[in-house]
């Protein structure tokens, strides 16, 4: 698959209903989003006080080459004693998923961070079963590391997560052999 062209920016005030829908309707949240919902206030707030760009976390939306949203890309602190970031990803309409935009925005997210931040080590966590988000995983560069039982608390249960990992090094190798 020829993945799309993408771009990555920050969340500007006339962004925030879709990104509030994108949060809040059930239908664009998917079945593995966290059970529990921020409400449009709280959106608001996190907008109004950082812009959803900080230190501890910081959120992109993903633009095609028309520049419409079509999804956002996050990284926050994966563990308080390293610089490593954990990542995840939404593609905000169900009609734009399967088309590539998840492991795009994935791709330049990753890109960005070794190319911005001092960090060497990125890493996800997602269910088992979110077949979808394994592939945006393993198809951004992504390696399968192992099994964390009981870590993410999706419908009033615990489940296990699938834990994927990359380090500057592995993405530095996997550039040197890309095409072009």
């Amino acid at each position: 698959m020829i993945l799309p062209t993408v771009t990555l920016r920050h969340v500007r005030e006339d962004d925030m209903p879709q990104l509030i829908r994108a949060v809040t309707d059930p239908a664009w949240r998917g079945a593995y989003s966290p059970t529990r919902m921020t409400s449009p206030q709280q959106l608001w707030a996190r907008f109004r006080d950082n812009g959803f760009a900080s230190e501890d976390a910081e959120r992109l939306l993903v633009c095609d080459e028309q520049g419409r949203v079509v999804g956002d890309v996050m990284h926050f602190s994966a563990h308080r004693y390293s610089s490593a970031r954990e990542l995840g990803w939404s593609v905000h309409d169900p009609a734009d998923r399967g088309r590539g935009y998840g492991t795009a925005g994935a791709r330049a997210l990753v890109d960005y961070l070794f190319r911005a931040l001092p960090v060497h080590r990125l890493c996800c966590s997602l269910a088992p079963d979110n077949l979808a988000s394994a592939r945006v995983a393993q198809n951004a560069g992504f390696l399968y590391e192992g099994r964390l039982r009981g870590v993410i608390f999706i419908d009033g249960r615990h489940v296990d997560g699938d834990l994927y990992g990359m380090t500057r090094d592995d993405w530095a190798r996997a550039r040197a052999h890309a095409p072009g």
